[in-house]
This record gives structure tokens, sequence and C-alpha cells, in this order.
């Protein structure tokens, strides 16, 4: 018969062996369960900041290799200005045991080498100009592919079912201009709901990919991150708003009465 067992901590019950290895295991499992068939990859949190010549990445959950490493506290690494494109990627180390833990090392790596490893998962990228201020408050959706002094996360490496998908951000940054524009089709509002309430993780690259060849009418096909943001861009930029497309019709309607 299948079953399982909760330890129940009451006064006078004797805490035993089994009792604290059942709560552990139940611990792991509840995690290993919820995000088996997921690719390796951010799952949530890992949200970079800046902090004079210090970039911060708080705390968050990882996946890789079949196993979940958690940041409990922010890692901060030091960034310098420079030409060519820097690249921070977090070093995720072999699981390992000693007397009493189970130790997953993480370590921030800071590269311009643009050649990824298979222990690393990349977290963003950014061009910083000499006296210039990083930064990763955008303007517009077309200002998250910013060349210079502007945190790039479309390349960040985050885990969806199955495969790596796009940074939760850049969907959510896509939802709040579509919100702007007063986008009304029907695919781009239910792709935007979907989008609100992804709790901090992304979508599922297919999901994405679908919604982007049905919005577009293309046929379906498989892209790199930076062809999801420029398709992105490209519903943006040739979707109007509710009220451009009232007045087009209002404009044919006119032009009709005249004709």
């Amino acid at each position: 018969m299948a079953g399982f067992k909760i330890p129940v901590f009451e006064t006078g019950t004797v805490l035993t062996q089994e009792m604290l290895e059942t709560m552990k295991m139940y611990a792991i499992d509840l995690g290993t369960l919820e995000y088996a068939g997921y690719a390796d990859g951010i799952i949530s949190g890992c949200k970079v900041t800046m902090l004079g010549n210090f970039l911060h990445v708080g705390r968050g959950i990882i996946k890789y290799s079949e196993n979940l490493y958690f940041l409990p506290n922010e890692m901060k690494v030091m960034i310098n200005s420079g030409s060519d494109w820097q690249i921070l990627r977090l070093h995720v180390g072999n699981m390992s045991r000693d007397k009493n833990f189970m130790i997953g090392e993480l370590q921030l790596e800071l590269t311009s080498d643009s050649i990824g490893a298979t222990n690393k998962i990349e977290i963003c990228r950014f061009r910083l100009q000499n006296g210039a201020v990083l930064r990763n408050q955008y303007r517009d959706f077309q200002d998250l592919n910013t060349e210079f002094d502007t945190v790039n996360e479309i390349n960040a490496q985050w885990s969806g079912y199955g495969e790596q998908s796009i940074s939760g951000r850049v969907l959510i940054e896509f939802a709040k201009e579509a919100r702007k524009k007063g986008l009304q089709n029907q695919q781009d509002i239910m792709f935007i709901q979907q989008v609100l309430n992804l709790d901090g993780k992304t979508m599922n690259r297919e999901a994405i990919l679908f919604y982007i060849s049905s919005r577009l009418n293309r046929p379906y096909k498989e892209m790199s991150n930076m062809e999801i943001y420029k398709a992105l861009c490209e519903i943006l930029r040739t979707s109007g708003g509710g009220t451009n497309r009232q007045s087009m019709s209002q404009r044919m309607e006119r032009r009709i009465i005249v004709d």
C-alpha cells in the first residue's frame, strides 16, 4: 500500500532519528517533484541590482543537473567599465557532502567570454562606458536591449519545463508595455494574463513561441532568446492601442461618406 508519514511534534514526544530523516526527505522531495522535468537555469529570484561599483544578485533558486541550488543570501561582484560585453554567470559547483550537510557551491563570475560552459548559468550582460552608471530601470520595452550602460537580461538562462526559457522579467516588461498601449487583441490579453500570473518565474518556451507564431501569423519555429525578444518588439510596434484603432475606424467611416 502506498502512503506517507509526517512526524507529529507534541509535548512528551521523543524526537527520533526517523522523524528527523522524514522531515528532511519531505522538504527535499517537495522541491524535487515540483520541478521535475525542468531544464537547468534560474527558477526564481536572482534579481540584479547595482550599488556603487558592485553588481548584486538577490536571493533565488537555481536548478542544475537535477539538483536545486538555493541562494540564501545576496551575492555581489565588482564591475568595471570597458568596451566589451561583460557577462555575469553563476558558476555551479558539484553537490558535495560533509559530516552533517549537503553542500551546493555557487560563485559569481564576470567575464567577456561569450562561450558558455555546462556548469555556468548566465544572469545578465552589459557594456559599461567610462564614467557611466549601470542601470536596470527601463524607459520602455525596446530599452531592454540598449547597448551601453544597461543591464541586459534577454540572454539570461531561465528554467522552463523541458527546456530553458527567456527571463520572466523580460516577459513582465512586455506585459507592462502592452497594457500601456491598450492592446485589445484576445491573444494579447490571454498572453498578458498568463505573464502576470507567473509569480516571479518564467513561461515555458513552447507557449511563448506558439503565441508569437499565432500572433504574427507565421509558421511555428524554434527561436533564440534574442529572436523571441525581437518578435515581441514587433508585436508591440505593429499593434496600435484601442484609441488608435477607434480613430482609424472613424476616419474610414468619414472617407466612405465622402466617397
